[in-house]
């Protein structure tokens, strides 16, 4: 009975405990860890035979298996070593006929010596009960009771091992059927038997991957993003598993949980191109478009595509490398010249990001292919206006026929300083359209050039009514504020543009001057600072931040702002002209009548230079000078422009600009 204990708790041990261990993928080192417990140490080491030899040899076929077999993949059938199932099967076939002698023995009424051999092999009579465990009935039973309790258990154990080899086949069956139901187009019935399938096997990985994928398609995102969990917690390195819960992730707009299970899978396989230029996409979705550039140029050697190009010129776009994405789409072009959706896409790509020349080669290119498409048409003359050519606006658009063309060309028309006809075109964009807010901000200009504040006004008033999130009305609301001397209004309808768009320099500018006409010269000082900071080569700028700081006493730093707008813009005549009132006032009058000649020369016009050169000339005792400045300035007396007016109308000149 001990020998017959000892062997059926072997049994258990090499039957469940493998199992459990292949279930839990702790694969074959546990094994051969188990089998060095005292418990089962003799079976799991040493071949059994028919004859219960001890001592016989070990089982080198089932050591060598445990030890090297590669633990069997999630989801797999969980295979045992042939010898191994055979020999278990064998000793269970002894276990039941030493039971069943065993048991006949303790029926009988009185235990006799002869029942203690008979029935029994030599090599049995070894191991039989001794005498005095059969003196009485009790403890018989209860050892009749201990061996059919063991026996069950081996008979638990051996079905055991053999339920999940069934459940995996009728799994698979499952799988089979649901393949081709989906081939044949029925997702109910393909759905219903995967449902089957996990059921039958929950470790069942590939099942899950499609029912996962049956139901993303179903639109049953939630769903598939559930098994699509359940499948890479059973295979973690599934390259199909992390990209398909990717492009749920990506349904639902949860870039950043795509961006994780797509580094997955690239990391997996670094050879799929759609995964490279799918975490690409979603790099440039999150802002990142340096990170963004390495994927996709990554998927363009892997599988080069018009798709993959646009939008490697569009991350270099998004990362300020303008001059990369230039020569990047020059490159494609040289394949894709021809085609009009990608002419059409990198013209709008450029035309969004600043770049209307660009656009208009692009856009051009698939006007010529295809002239009869008036929307990419249209798109083309707003490429050449935002490029300030307007005559090819005009021979692009050369018959209006909609709002937007009588708006483009009214446009043109203004760039071109033609102000009757674009008058006349804006005109009649307007009654085709009075709810338009860009046709409204054009009238809007056109009334403010035309000195009519309180009209222009009115119309900003209603364009920013109708576009509340656009600066361009706030802005020119300003500038009629402004004109009509009410700074204060002025500088606030100026701050709502700058914060509907902070790099607007020009609302920025003119903020500036409101404030500093409120004496609010700090605030102004960092208006001007940050329109300069956005348009660094803009002499205007730089000349006015030098007249704040002259008022403010700050020669030094006036001087510079002066000779900066004289470097960039030599011509112009009003930064000569400050410079040199700075410069008298400092006594350096030489200097200072230089500076003011400069200014004469390049605005005639300009009477306060005059004055000041009489005043310069005759310090430095040039009477001669002096006079004929004075006849220059007496000539123009009529039409005296004041210091302050030569201000306001460099800044009109300003606003009026496109």
């Amino acid at each position: 009975v001990a020998r017959f204990v000892r062997l059926c708790a072997a049994l258990q041990s090499c039957i469940r405990i493998p199992q459990d261990h292949c279930r839990t993928g702790n694969g074959g080192a546990a094994w051969v860890n188990h089998c060095t417990q005292d418990s089962s140490r003799d079976f799991c080491t040493k071949k059994l035979d028919a004859k219960e030899k001890q001592g016989g040899k070990a089982n080198q076929s089932f050591v060598r298996w445990a030890a090297h077999k590669a633990p069997p993949g999630v989801g797999e059938a969980n295979e045992f070593d042939p010898e191994l199932t055979h020999t278990l099967h064998r000793t269970a076939d002894e276990v039941k006929k030493i039971s069943l002698k065993i048991a006949k023995c303790n029926n009988l009424q009185v235990m006799k010596r002869g029942c203690q051999w008979e029935g029994f092999s030599q090599a049995e009579k070894r191991f039989r009960l001794p005498p005095h465990a059969s003196s009485t009935a009790g403890p018989s039973a209860v050892r009749l009771l201990a061996i059919a309790f063991i026996s069950l258990q081996v008979a638990l154990c051996l079905a055991d091992a053999q339920q999940p080899a069934s459940s995996r086949s009728v799994a698979r069956s499952y799988f089979a059927s649901a393949q081709k139901a989906l081939a044949a187009g029925d997702s109910a019935t393909a759905l219903e038997k995967l449902n089957r399938a996990v059921q039958a096997d929950p470790n069942f990985a590939q099942a899950y991957l499609l029912l996962g994928l049956t139901e993303f398609q179903g639109g049953q995102t939630a769903k598939s993003i559930r098994h699509y969990k359940r499948a890479l917690k059973l295979q973690p390195r599934s390259y199909t598993g992390h990209y398909n819960l990717a492009l749920a992730y990506l349904r639902e707009r949860n870039f950043q949980d795509a961006r994780a299970e797509l580094e997955q899978a690239v990391s997996l396989d670094a050879r799929q191109a759609d995964a490279a230029y799918d975490l690409g996409i979603v790099l440039l979705e999150l802002g990142d478009p340096s990170a963004a550039l390495t994927q996709l140029r990554r998927a363009r050697a892997l599988k080069p595509r018009p798709d993959v190009d646009f939008n490697i010129v569009r991350a270099e776009m998004e990362a300020g490398q303008v001059s990369e994405a230039r020569a990047d789409a020059a490159d494609a072009a040289k394949v894709l010249g021809s085609d009009f959706q990608w002419n059409t896409a990198i013209g709008q790509l450029f035309l969004k990001n600043a770049q209307p020349r660009e656009a208009a080669v692009y856009l051009g290119k698939a006007c010529l292919i295809r002239p009869e498409d008036a929307e990419i048409c249209r798109q083309l003359a707003a490429a050449y206006l935002q490029s300030n050519q307007p005559e090819q606006v005009l021979s692009t658009i050369r018959e209006a026929k909609t709002p937007e063309d009588h708006y483009l060309r009214a446009s043109a028309y203004y760039l071109s300083h033609r102000f009757p006809e674009a008058d006349q075109e804006s005109e009649q964009a307007l009654t085709l359209a009075p709810d338009n807010p860009q046709i409204l901000a054009l009238r809007t200009r056109l009334l403010q050039r035309a000195g009519q504040q309180d009209a222009a006004l009115e119309m900003a008033k209603k364009a920013t009514t109708l576009a509340p999130n656009w600066d361009e009305p706030y802005y020119l609301a300003g500038v009629s504020y402004y004109f009509t001397r009410l700074y204060d209004e002025s500088a606030r309808s100026l701050a709502r543009a700058v914060e509907l768009n902070p790099n607007s320099a020009r609302a920025l500018f003119l903020e500036a001057i409101a404030l500093a006409n409120l004496g609010k010269t700090d605030d102004a000082g960092r208006c001007f600072r940050r329109a300069i900071a956005l348009q660094p080569n803009n002499a205007r700028f730089h000349c006015h931040l030098g007249i704040l700081l002259a008022r403010t006493n700050e020669s030094g730093k006036a001087e510079d702002s002066f000779r900066k707008a004289i470097q960039l813009r030599p011509e112009y005549a009003l930064s000569h002209y400050e410079f040199g009132k700075l410069l008298a006032s400092t006594k350096q009058f030489k200097e200072a009548a230089e500076e003011l000649s400069q200014a004469v020369e390049h605005d005639p016009s300009l009477s306060a230079a005059y004055y000041q050169l009489v005043r310069v000339y005759a310090r430095l005792g040039e009477k001669e000078k002096s006079e004929r400045a004075l006849a220059d300035f007496n000539r123009l007396y009529e039409r005296q422009i004041t210091d302050s007016q030569a201000m306001e109308q460099d800044t009109k000149e300003e606003t009026e600009s496109p």
